[in-house]
């Protein structure tokens, strides 16, 4: 098939009739009915019969549309990038960033970016740890924020800091919050445990074993937010990093230091002679301030304040 066959064969089936597409088209209708005739001549088999007055489709088509469907998705893609790349007046930067950093760290740092710099644009993708080398490699991203990668020649890696694991429950259950919570309490408590998020929850599973603690893990989540979200529904504490502590925080829930304290840094990893390397080093400092204002002893209470009318 053609590319102009595959637009209207999916404009037809979309919208059911002959004049429909040719409407959404802005074409005539036996242009229409002359570019589907002639796909349907290539291919060898109809697409559509009338019965009552009415298009449908055959079951060709309904198999056909599954592949064309990906392919008009590709081509909508391609313009709306050929559009954006027209409309840029400055650098365009490709961030990849682990969830935890995308609802707060990622955005604020952009905003700095674009602050200085209204002409930058950006696009910023949320990956888990174990995507973001092939996410570079690949050349998907120009910066990758996250935890440390394993060592390949041609990347460089520079640490942002290090956030601390914060102890989330209902509403004061471990009492004040100024005091921190030893990591003993944790024991046969309902808990809302967390897989595959990278060192930092890895960290905290190597001291529960240390310390022999075994919390009754009732439900598991694959991200923090979703953890705190189970917290809020009363399914047990949980644990999270200070970043999304900060950014969800609300006056129904309590939050905790943890003592030991659980700590993992984490880094900007780019690829080295990165032909946006200027850009990218900008970022990076607006980042770091991102994580100083979010690593400020009263940002959770800030957070508190910001999301309780949301």
């Amino acid at each position: 098939m053609r590319l102009r066959h595959i637009e209207v064969f999916h404009a037809v089936y979309e919208h059911g009739s002959i004049s429909s597409a040719a409407r959404m088209l802005n074409v005539s209708q036996p242009s229409v009915s002359k570019v589907l005739r002639h796909a349907e001549d290539q291919l060898g088999y109809e697409l559509f019969y009338r019965t009552k007055g009415r298009l449908v489709a055959t079951q060709q088509a309904h198999e056909l549309f599954a592949e064309v469907a990906e392919v008009y998705t590709g081509l909508s893609k391609l313009t709306r990038t050929a559009h954006n790349i027209g409309a840029r007046k400055g650098g365009h930067l490709r961030i990849a960033v682990l969830p935890a950093i995308g609802l707060a760290v990622a955005p604020r740092a952009i905003a700095r970016l674009c602050a200085e710099d209204d002409d930058v644009s950006s696009e910023i993708t949320t990956l888990h740890s174990r995507e973001m080398d092939r996410c570079l490699h690949e050349r998907a991203c120009d910066v990758a924020v996250g935890f440390r990668l394993a060592h390949h020649p041609g990347i460089k890696q520079v640490e942002l800091g290090k956030p601390r694991l914060v102890l989330v429950t209902p509403y004061e259950a471990f009492g004040s919050t100024d005091r921190p919570v030893p990591i003993e309490a944790l024991h046969e408590i309902n808990f809302v445990g967390v897989r595959d998020s990278g060192p930092l929850a890895d960290a905290f599973v190597n001291e529960l074993n240390r310390y022999e603690i075994a919390p009754r893990e009732v439900v598991t989540s694959h991200t923090y937010y979703a953890a705190l979200a189970l917290v809020r529904e009363g399914m047990g504490s949980a644990v999270t990093d200070e970043y999304t502590a900060a950014a969800l925080a609300t006056p129904d829930l309590s939050y905790y230091r943890l003592e030991p304290n659980v700590q993992a840094p984490i880094y900007a990893t780019t690829l080295e002679n990165s032909p946006n390397a200027n850009l990218v080093g900008r970022f990076i400092e607006s980042l770091r301030a991102a994580l100083a204002e979010l690593s400020e002893p009263n940002a959770l209470d800030r957070g508190q304040h910001h999301n309780a009318g949301l």
